[in-house]
């Protein structure tokens, strides 16, 4: 029996899904160089040649993966800070969002951590919207005291000490409590005075937080 096109297309769309699937729950718990590709294509549970229709080796798989997961940062810093002319606002809306996404999806997070390299580079691509919203602050004078380098370093920094913490089996009601206050803290080193930056992350914790 000929299969159609389509159904040729159905399969290996499903295919790649589930490769790419196993690919972020192993990353999730073990370096790329601990994962072989018998143990993706067992978790996927596809044939060992399928494997080869999609990636030429496992590098491959982590690196689209890694693509995936760094168009996703971008994409959640970008949404949460659309229609937020307040700088401010957006950097602690963006970090409110990450320590969103440790807790209701730590799998991927935590592939993101192991897979993520150069996070800390300041002018890197994936940190193009922070930093754009620190050099806005620091242009208006929302933010003082500090220059742009160590600022975007010192957001990357809470940013993941963040999301580390939420890591550790934190509920969802914690992981909004330790935004409020790690976003109040960045605030504060970023030059706004104790009652805006309590009221900036309050608002933001609320905002990021509220039930869907």
């Amino acid at each position: 029996m000929v299969r159609s096109p389509d159904t040729v297309d159905r399969r290996r769309v499903r295919t790649r899904a589930a490769l790419l699937s196993a690919g972020q729950s192993l990353f999730a718990e073990r370096a790329v160089d601990g994962v072989s590709i018998d143990d993706i294509v067992a978790a996927a549970d596809v044939a060992k040649g399928s494997f080869y229709n999609h990636f030429p080796d496992k590098d491959a798989l982590a690196r689209t993966l890694a693509d995936q997961a760094r168009a996703g940062v971008e994409a959640t810093v970008a949404h949460v800070g659309a229609g937020v002319d307040d700088p401010a606002e957006r950097v602690a809306r963006a970090l409110c969002a990450f320590a969103r996404q440790a807790a209701e999806f730590p799998q991927g997070v935590r592939m993101m951590q192991r897979l993520f390299h150069g996070a800390a580079i300041p002018d890197a691509p994936m940190n193009a919207g922070v930093r754009a919203d620190l050099q806005a602050g620091l242009t208006a004078g929302r933010f003082t005291g500090v220059p742009l380098e160590a600022a975007v370093l010192m957001a990357i920094g809470v940013v993941q000490m963040t999301v580390a913490r939420v890591l550790e089996q934190q509920t969802l009601a914690q992981a909004a409590d330790l935004s409020r206050q790690m976003a109040f803290g960045l605030l504060r080193g970023l030059g706004l005075d104790a009652a805006r930056a309590r009221a900036t992350a309050d608002r933001a914790a609320a905002h990021i937080f509220a039930p869907a």
